[in-house]
């Protein structure tokens, strides 16, 4: 009677997957049917290939292949599993057994097949194989650990002498046809859009907004032959590679094994690492700049002073959204894609040259408006009424200021204060604590310095570590006594916004009448000052307010932090 066995088989990297490469499953596949066929009562049913899976990163419920093997261990396909070697299985020390109790529960042994002379068989009979078996899970997690930081070490030193890392080359490169050189080459085509694109930003001054909007008039598009957006424009100039700085640690690890997301500060030369020459000064590579060092400076520059300029005016829209004749743009965002709307629909005139206003303007979400195939992309609706959305948002809007209870939302801002408060005091302790102890160590070193002036020769401590002594635990208390006054500080504003809502729930009502009297424009402006956005689904709207205290109530001083932010739903 033959015995059903199944394979395993998995590398963690594309480049594995080549046939030349050490332990790829070709190699792998060999050896296991070679192994197979030692043994004439097997009989190999089914083969697993896992490709460009890492154990390390992704854990057992992730990973389709493994479960696929368990869920067919569990209906008896097969009653041995062959692998590579134990850590194909996990390379987590926790997951390891585990995975392993899984399948010896569904009746199937495992072997391991080139980890000894004959294959070795990941047995948990007792209390001692359950140990070995968590240490070979413990030593294949820690190999990972260590060889994920010998690579991210290693990246950093390619980083800092100006090699390219690897990835997907940024947008204005491809890589390089010639073997020998640099791995990458500027593509013209693309160089000439980015050097446009800064014309029009530092010599026009448009916005990115605007930019990608010429951009697409005169037909240029994206490297996957899309429109521009203000968001990718931002990528592209942001990015130091364009003169000549390639950038390394600019994102972080995201929310999935694979994602990555960016750093704050991303534009910053100082929050990551690029090549710099002997003073530590940024060393442009040649041969990567399509604009000059100091042009991406002054570029970087002028964005961030556009983006203060705006939160200091308290405006949140573009020009064009507060142009625009319908309320909410600019401010409404879809809840299924979170992409903007558009208004859309327009008067007409009659020959006599009378103007007869559109009965039926529309929002139209920018996903199915602009992206060929955004139905696909957007699961929700592509256009909603305007009127029945104005509507709507009035009235939710004329509820909440209207009806508002000063002590209610007293209420409301208490319960936000009391964890905050709660988490402040302690704090306030625990630095008082720390202070009064390190002030005492502080005050003994300084002593102890003082009587080696007096006394150098009984001195148990020589000068020289006296005065670091005192230096180090010196910037201790400077840095403890910065921490006490900025959590005092912020007890302070905290304690300052109740008499400010107290003001603000008393003219709210006010603020609407003359809000619903004001001309469109001045709507908009109005809104600024009390709302971030507001998201719309099929069937409900979420207002998310972000009102600006010293704003609303015309404060020309204000405290940070000065704000409150609440989320209203209303249904249709």
């Amino acid at each position: 009677m033959t015995i059903p066995v199944a394979s395993l088989y998995r590398v963690s990297t594309a480049k594995q997957l080549k046939s030349n490469e050490e332990d790829s499953i070709p190699l792998q596949a060999n050896v296991i049917r070679e192994f197979v066929a030692q043994h004439p009562e097997w009989e190999l049913v089914k083969e697993y290939a896992e490709e460009g899976v890492s154990a390390f990163k992704y854990s057992k419920d992730d990973r389709d292949i493994l479960q696929n093997v368990l869920a067919d261990a569990l209906m008896g396909k097969f009653k041995i599993l062959l692998v590579f070697k134990a850590d194909r299985l996990s390379r987590k020390s926790l997951e390891y057994p585990i995975v392993l109790w899984q399948l010896h529960r569904a009746g199937v042994e495992v072997i391991a097949v080139a980890d000894v002379p004959g294959g070795k068989k990941l047995e948990l009979k007792d209390q001692y194989d359950k140990l070995l078996r968590f240490i070979e899970g413990w030593q294949s997690e820690t190999e990972s650990v260590n060889t994920r930081i010998r690579v991210s070490h290693v990246m950093r030193q390619k980083a800092k002498q100006g090699c390219w890392t690897g990835g997907r080359p940024a947008y204005g490169f491809r890589l390089s046809g010639s073997k020998k050189g640099l791995p990458l080459e500027v593509d013209e085509e693309e160089a000439a859009i980015i050097k446009e694109m800064c014309r029009l930003y530092l010599e026009e001054g448009l916005g990115s907004k605007r930019i990608a909007a010429a951009l697409n008039e005169q037909g240029y598009r994206t490297r996957e032959g899309r429109l521009w957006t203000d968001t990718r424009v931002r990528q592209v100039l942001q990015n130091p590679i364009i003169c000549g700085l390639p950038a390394y640690d600019r994102t972080k690890p995201g929310n999935t094994p694979t994602s990555r997301v960016r750093i704050k500060g991303y534009a910053d030369l100082n929050n990551f690492i690029v090549p710099r020459d002997q003073n530590g000064n940024p060393k442009p590579v040649p041969e990567y700049s399509i604009i000059p060092l100091e042009t991406w400076q002054r570029l970087i520059r002028k964005m961030q002073e556009n983006c203060t300029s705006k939160i200091q005016k308290g405006e949140t829209l573009n020009p064009r959204a507060m142009s625009s004749s319908a309320l909410l743009t600019g401010f409404l965002v879809c809840g299924y894609c979170g992409r903007g709307f558009i208004s859309s629909g327009q008067n007409w005139r009659k020959r006599n040259g009378k103007i007869y206003p559109c009965q039926k303007r529309v929002y139209r979400c920018v996903t199915h408006a602009r992206v060929g195939g955004g139905e696909k992309l957007c699961a929700g609706q592509g256009s909603y009424s305007q009127k029945k959305i104005d509507r709507i948002f009035l009235q939710e809007l004329e509820n909440f200021l209207s009806g508002l209870n000063c002590e209610d939302l007293l209420q409301y801002i208490e319960q936000k204060q009391v964890d905050y408060l709660a988490e402040a005091t302690n704090r306030l302790k625990t630095l008082e604590k720390e202070l009064s102890k390190n002030r005492k160590i502080y005050n003994a070193w300084v002593k102890r310095l003082d009587d080696y002036f007096a006394n150098p020769d009984g001195s148990l401590y020589s000068e020289q570590l006296l005065a670091e002594k005192v230096n180090e635990y010196g910037r201790i208390l400077e840095s403890l006594e910065k921490e006490l006054e900025e959590v005092k500080s912020q007890a302070r504003v905290e304690k300052h916004r109740r008499s400010q809502l107290m003001e603000f729930s008393m003219r709210a009502p006010q603020w609407f009448r003359l809000f619903m009297e004001a001309p469109v424009e001045t709507k908009k402006q109005m809104l600024v000052q009390i709302i971030s956005k507001v998201v719309l689904y099929r069937d409900k709207i979420e207002i998310h307010y972000n009102v600006d205290l010293a704003e609303f109530l015309g404060r020309e001083e204000k405290l940070e932090q000065e704000r409150f932010e609440l989320k209203v739903l209303a249904t249709f």
